[in-house]
């Protein structure tokens, strides 16, 4: 794993208790843990944003239920962090770099 990996949290949301579970991250791009049909929340601690990444196939429930938990889990990191919410297929080139598309 590399040392830019080991700083970021990655969360899957969990439909059916409503809530994200963290995932382990481990060796390989963070890219190869995203799967069409979830949404992931990563928290980048250095540059202070959080990403909500929608699969292109995640339900619409899904996406309420990221809009509603993901300032909770900004609130466990600091107040301070941006949160980006952004679709699969769309991605920025700064989150592409941050998960080693």
């Amino acid at each position: 794993m590399s040392m830019l990996e080991k700083q970021f949290l990655l969360f899957k949301i969990e439909e059916e208790n409503e809530d994200f579970v963290e995932i382990e991250v481990e060796d390989g791009p963070i890219h190869m843990l995203l799967d069409k049909f979830f949404i992931f929340i990563i928290v980048d601690p250095e540059e202070k944003k959080i990403w909500i990444w929608h699969g292109e196939n995640a339900s619409i429930r899904k996406k309420f239920i990221a809009a509603q938990k993901a300032p909770e889990i900004r609130d466990n990191y600091g107040v301070d962090f941006k949160i980006t919410a952004i679709d699969e297929g769309s991605e920025p080139s700064e989150f592409k770099k941050l998960v080693g598309l």
